[in-house]
């Protein structure tokens, strides 16, 4: 019987992959400019989703003994961990998808967070690196309860603060987690609305902020008696403490209040007084690098376009020349020892991925630890140009523009509209950015109105414009590449995620004659039920909608709402849209997507839909089988719709339908 069982898996097998090569044959472009064009060869979708040779978010233990990394082992990501002094590697199996993870102060445990069902109600887990083979432990605090990691103090052994929402699920509460026992202790509750807590490396409590609404804010330092309040601001204020107060109850600070960009300042934590320190006139003050003794910042990284890099100590300074970093390279500090004797920084280039490196900072040695495999194909990757964009009004929006290699004349363009929308797009490494530029695509990546980084100005620009404005920012971003001749007017597509994917279902649907396509993946098509059906835990959300669109409890604003929103207007999309849905989405759940089909197909639209079992909201947490499923499908989208290519039988797709018709 189990012989025959075995016979009839590899025959089902045998079948799956004689069917995947059949469907997935590949498409020879058919736009004039990609048929006459010498593009680069073909770039497999599982060099950029599921590539068994890669590995990943490296991280030096704090003692400086041992180095870890993610790595697939048997088709799945495992937590490696060796000696910095040997050979000797231990694999610890999990099947979470780990998006972060860090060591614990002593140096023993690794620590993560897992959705595992899609909805973020993120799950606390530990391995023992002391013990080969552990299995990852699991701190559970209810059910639908979501838990994070706030920090890891310096010095704390085996214990960690984390919060979450048990006691009510509208706030985090705050506690000590000993890794080693499982036992929590409490630090602090959230008795307002919501609270954040500001907590110094070693691990104390000295500030809060308190959310009066998701729209207000009060600042309070921690005293014997309780706590003082010396600032406040509202949602589009930003205070952020960057490092422990010193002696004199100085700390430094990013800040925008009474300011247009945020700036780097030292505040006095008695009285609230700012002296600015640092600020770039472009954009919002970026990342920064402190001294873990005497918390002084040594370094800060801004990106007005490609990243710029501001010094505060000639020793650091001297640190990176060695890297000798490319013009257009960004640099991330990832990991370092307690000591700070040697760090784990990551190069980053949109032609070649993410280059871990180590720096010895007593012998002055860069090595490298490990090069992407994608690098060995950086000559077929067009690299990435920040360009600005002059909007109707005269705004002007930044972008950043790849045109694929090999081509002359306007070409089918993808204009990529990112979510948030307090978010922005970066000109680095992006795995669609570059499959879609090897199939035969310009892409244009628009940071439109109110888009972070760029000051509250360029932010506010956005109050009222929903689906006016903002959206003519992606009609003028288009309009810009026709001008520049880069794109074909008549093969332009949209693709965006969550709010990026509103704007898409509101291009398809306002201005059907100028798209020739679009990808909509978890995009909000009714803005009014939106509203109601965000988790309860959220801040600021409702009430950006209610700043920025208007107050579903005012007749008038509720009637703009419903106006502004893709699905009143889908009779009037004629051109192919592709809607892609995770069941278990908690931001914008699968009723946004459902009723924008319903509609479609009412007026018999030319639309098609995938609905992904169990995938949550972010594509980066789907698993790589849910990835490069639906890249592909995104891939063969594109060229029947725009005339770009498409690959042919990829054995990691096979795959990966394999493994999710099995369970795996």
């Amino acid at each position: 019987m189990l012989k025959k069982i075995s016979y009839l898996f590899v025959a089902l097998i045998i079948t799956l992959v004689g069917a995947g090569a059949w469907v997935n044959r590949s498409i020879s472009p058919t736009h004039s400019a990609l048929v006459s064009a010498d593009l680069p060869p073909l770039i497999p979708m599982r060099e950029l989703y599921a590539n068994t040779a890669s590995s990943w978010r490296y991280r030096l233990s704090p003692d400086g003994t041992k180095m870890s990394w993610l790595e697939s082992k048997w088709f799945k990501p495992a937590l490696w961990v060796k000696s910095i002094n040997g050979d000797k590697t231990n694999i610890f199996n999990t099947d979470d998808e780990v998006r972060w993870y860090a060591w614990s102060s002593d140096s023993r445990y690794l620590v993560y967070q897992a959705d595992r069902d899609g909805w973020e109600n993120d799950v606390l887990v530990s391995i023992d690196t002391q013990k080969p083979n552990s299995k990852p432990r699991s701190y559970e605090f209810g059910k639908d309860v979501k838990s994070f990691f706030y920090k890891i103090p310096k010095d704390s052994g085996s214990t960690v603060l984390i919060g979450h929402n048990a006691r009510d699920r509208s706030r985090f509460d705050l506690f000590k987690l000993d890794l080693s026992s499982g036992e929590t202790t409490s630090i602090d509750i959230s008795v307002e609305e919501g609270v954040y807590w500001h907590i110094t490396s070693s691990g104390e409590v000295y500030a809060r902020t308190r959310y009066i609404s998701g729209a207000d804010w009060r600042f309070e330092v921690k005293e014997k008696d309780g706590w003082r309040e010396i600032l406040r601001g509202t949602f589009e204020d930003i205070f952020d403490p960057v490092s422990d107060p010193d002696e004199n109850g100085v700390s430094y600070a990013i800040s925008n209040l009474g300011r247009d960009k945020s700036a780097l300042v030292k505040v006095d934590l008695k009285n609230g007084k700012e002296e600015l320190v640092d600020q770039h006139q472009d954009v919002d003050y970026g990342r920064i690098i402190l001294d873990v003794k005497t918390q002084k910042p040594l370094m800060a990284m801004l990106n007005p376009g490609y990243q710029e890099r501001r010094y505060f100590d000639d020793n650091y300074k001297a640190m990176i020349k060695p890297l000798k970093l490319p013009k257009n390279a960004a640099l991330h500090i990832v990991s370092a020892t307690k000591d700070q004797s040697k760090l784990l920084v990551l190069v980053e280039e949109a032609e070649a991925g993410f280059e871990t490196r180590l720096i010895d900072r007593k012998s002055g040695k860069v090595s490298i630890v490990s090069t992407p495999t994608i690098a060995k194909l950086r000559d077929q990757i067009p690299p990435v140009k920040p360009v600005f964009i002059t909007a109707k009004d005269g705004l002007k929006i930044p972008a950043f523009l790849s045109v694929p290699k090999g081509v002359k004349g306007p070409v089918p363009l993808v204009i990529t509209i990112h979510g948030g929308p307090v978010a922005r797009a970066y000109g680095g490494w992006k795995s669609s950015r570059i499959w879609m530029n090897n199939r035969g695509y310009a892409v244009l990546d628009v940071n439109y109105r109110s888009s972070s980084g760029y000051g509250r100005k360029f932010r506010e620009a956005a109050i009222g414009e929903v689906s006016r404005k903002m959206d003519q920012d992606i009609l003028d971003a288009r309009q810009w590449a026709i001008d520049q001749g880069i794109a074909d007017p008549e093969k332009v597509a949209v693709f965006g995620g969550s709010f990026g994917g509103l704007k898409v279902l509101t291009a398809m649907s306002r201005n059907p004659d100028l798209y020739a396509a679009g990808i909509d993946i978890n995009g909000i098509s009714d803005i009014l039920s939106m509203l109601q059906e965000v988790p309860v835990y959220w801040r600021g959300w409702p009430d950006w909608y209610r700043k920025y669109i208007g107050n579903p409890d005012n007749a008038e604003d509720k009637k703009n709402i419903i106006e502004r929103s893709p699905l009143t207007y889908a009779e009037k999309l004629n051109k192919p849209l592709l809607i892609i849905q995770g069941t278990n989405d908690v931001r914008v759940i699968r009723n946004q997507a459902d009723k924008m089909v319903n509609a479609l197909k009412k007026h018999n639209a030319p639309y098609e839909y995938v609905l992904l079992k169990g995938a949550g909201h972010q594509f980066r947490n789907w698993g790589w089988q849910n990835r490069i499923i639906t890249a592909r499908i995104m891939e063969r989208f594109l060229a029947k719709h725009l005339g770009g290519r498409a690959d042919g039988f990829d054995y990691a797709e096979t795959g990966a339908h394999i493994l999710k018709f099995v369970g795996l």
